[in-house]
């Protein structure tokens, strides 16, 4: 078996005839090691049908893919439907994850909703606990099938950075290192952490091994996200004026939006000042709920939940009219 990139190619195992190459990955599930079981064969991606999948197929995956044991065998869609064909229709319980597809590949009762997925122990996922929303609390990290924290060593602004990315939390706002959020239990998997500029996941980040530290609880770090993005744009300060509520982002509809008012997004982002509040649409529309409408902002607020709001409310407005903005990218 090989890796290339985001899949595993496998070689010299028990194939299928007139294959050269299958691959293996797990799909939509935040890293290499949890998501939904996708085989590459005949030119195409596909799934695994859930019937008779368990602990024991879950496994064999794991095996294949080097992530450690198996933590669960999810069923029925659990990481969201996949397309295309679905290749797998059995339970394996073979050390070689195709020995039951010799016969075919593609005759299959099931349907994408009853995609198979797996969660191995060397997945490794990320939250934020103990916060008044989604956006801020405490970073937890999910390893070894148990969440633990991060050590407040050296992370900054870059690393809260990653974390609020990953999260789709827009931009990291603070960094607390003083235990604002509670301390946390269980294990302290990460300590000097550094992120580079590159890494869009927490745990591409260069840091001490995972589980080794010199830290206790009482350094638990902590971050708050804005909530607030800028979304389709040229950069981080460019875009599509959107807020997170609910679990859900959405967009800002441009009735009243005026300079003050992107004075203030721009200075909620770190961005430095308006270029232009762009009364045309110039970026890409955006779908889902127009969370805002009617911001009054006199320009001098720090963020824009302390402009006066018209949150969720009726609105008479369209995406059509979604707020864009490009801001200096440069902080006052």
């Amino acid at each position: 078996m090989q890796y290339s990139g985001e899949s595993y190619v496998l070689t010299g195992c028990l194939q299928p005839r007139g294959t050269d190459q299958i691959q293996l990955r797990l799909v939509d599930g935040g890293s290499d090691c949890a998501g939904r079981v996708e085989l590459y064969y005949n030119g195409s991606w596909g799934t695994a049908c859930d019937d008779s999948w368990d602990l024991a197929d879950a496994q064999v995956v794991c095996n294949q893919l080097k992530c450690g044991q198996a933590l669960n065998a999810t069923v029925s869609g659990w990481f969201g439907p996949g397309v295309g064909p679905i290749w797998l229709d059995c339970g394996v319980n073979d050390s070689v994850l195709w020995e039951c597809l010799m016969e075919s590949w593609s005759d299959s009762d099931c349907n994408h909703k009853e995609d198979a997925g797996v969660i191995c122990s060397d997945h490794r996922a990320v939250r934020l606990q103990d916060g008044a929303n989604p956006c801020q609390g405490r970073v937890e990290v999910f390893y070894n099938g148990t969440w633990g924290t991060v050590c407040a060593d050296s992370f900054d602004m870059k690393d809260a950075e990653v974390v609020c990315k990953q999260l789709s939390c827009g931009s990291a706002q603070s960094v607390d290192g003083d235990v604002t959020f509670g301390s946390g239990s269980g294990p302290i998997w990460l300590d000097d952490v550094n992120c580079r500029l590159h890494d869009i996941f927490l745990w591409q980040c260069p840091s001490s091994p995972w589980g080794k530290h010199n830290c206790d609880h009482q350094e638990d770090v902590g971050v708050i996200c804005s909530e607030l993005q800028l979304a389709a744009g040229f950069n981080n300060c460019s875009g599509r004026v959107e807020i997170f509520i609910n679990g859900t982002w959405g967009t800002v509809c441009d009735d009243s939006w005026d300079r003050k008012d992107a004075a203030v997004v721009c200075r909620h982002l770190n961005c430095g000042h308006p270029v232009s509040p762009l009364e045309e649409v110039l970026f890409e529309r955006g779908n889902g709920t127009i969370w805002i409408d009617e911001i009054k902002c006199k320009g001098s607020e720090l963020f824009l939940w302390d402009c006066q709001l018209s949150v969720m409310a009726n609105h008479d407005c369209e995406h059509k009219e979604d707020v864009n903005l490009i801001c200096s990218g440069m902080p006052f």
